[in-house]
């Protein structure tokens, strides 16, 4: 197709901004790889070009629900929001156990189901800070390798337990063998870890049969598009309101700050800021999203009146 000098200028004012947030709703049944491959392919017809995409942690294959996907320059935020903590809906069946905890893999363990009222008897033990082992079957690395290459060469039996805290784990429904249950959880907690161990515990054994991420620090599974449904101009969360949701659920976090117009190009060159960078200066030590109007700009921080950046995304 050719177009006219005045039709590629048009065409280009009318692109739309894929620097952002999304808020993906992940169906059971396709990996996390797979789910965003529809989200690419539309950010990549909107903004007019490749769009830099990235997840802020994975769901097994079997699992649902939300993924926040980082887009464009905030894909850079990537460690902030792995950072947060989680919210699930748990399948655990009793009983029984596979090589890879969940509904995918061989039934390799068969024991007796426990009453209720010992598995409730059991659950405050995982409440608080725990140390857990994360499943063989995972991505974790060993060695410089992935852990389930190990497990399917037979390299490997179990994986050296780390900290996690388990905020709140609350049973939600009970129809022997399977326990419905909500865990809030820090990052790094596998939740097929805790079927495992639960059963273990109970003096049986147990499995994941399935799970539903329901929240991601601030953000919700409600507020998540299908990829089928996703739109860049309605679904993308931009520049103000992603920090003004993370100032809600983790205040002070990051604080937001306005740099004028002639200091941009400084910014740009990677001078480092003070004070005469600003509208209105910061008056207090802290991490600062730095704003020109809406635009993004950087993340900066500020220590004992000194700024450095975190990162430049102008």
């Amino acid at each position: 197709m050719n177009l006219s000098i005045y039709s590629r200028r048009k065409l280009i004012t009318t692109l739309t901004d894929t620097n952002g947030i999304l808020l993906l709703k992940k169906p059971a049944g396709i990996t996390s790889f797979k789910a965003l491959g529809t989200i690419k392919k539309k950010l990549k017809d909107a903004a007019g070009s490749k769009v830099k995409v990235g997840h802020t942690g994975t769901l097994d294959k079997f699992a649902e629900g939300l993924l926040v996907v980082l887009t464009g320059k905030f894909t850079r935020m990537n460690p902030l929001f792995t950072g947060f903590d989680k919210v699930y809906e748990a399948e655990i069946c009793f009983g029984s156990r596979t090589a890879t905890l969940d509904p995918e893999g061989e039934i390799i363990e068969q024991a007796d189901i426990p009453d209720l009222s010992v598995i409730e008897r059991h659950i405050p033990d995982f409440r608080g800070e725990i140390m857990q082992s994360p499943p063989i079957y995972s991505a974790v690395h060993v060695d410089g390798e992935r852990a389930y290459k190990k497990a399917l060469k037979g390299t490997i039996e179990k994986l050296p337990p780390r900290p996690v805290t388990i905020h709140s784990f609350e049973i939600t429904g009970w129809q022997a063998p399977v326990l419905r249950c909500r865990i809030h959880c820090s990052k790094g907690t596998y939740i097929r870890s805790l079927a495992r161990d639960l059963g273990e515990a109970c003096g049986s054994c147990a499995y994941l049969t399935g799970l539903k991420r329901t929240d991601v620090g601030p953000f919700s599974l409600s507020d998540a598009a299908e990829a089928e449904n996703f739109d860049a101009d309605r679904n993308l969360i931009r520049g103000r309101d992603i920090f003004r949701s993370i100032d809600g659920f983790a205040p002070g976090l990051y604080r937001l700050a306005d740099v004028n117009e002639q200091s941009i190009p400084k910014l740009q060159n990677g001078v480092a800021p003070d004070d005469s960078f600003f509208i209105d200066a910061p008056a207090e030590d802290g991490d600062y999203a730095l704003f020109a109007g809406d635009r993004f700009l950087a993340c900066a921080s500020r220590r004992g009146g000194r700024y450095s950046y975190i990162f430049v995304a102008a």
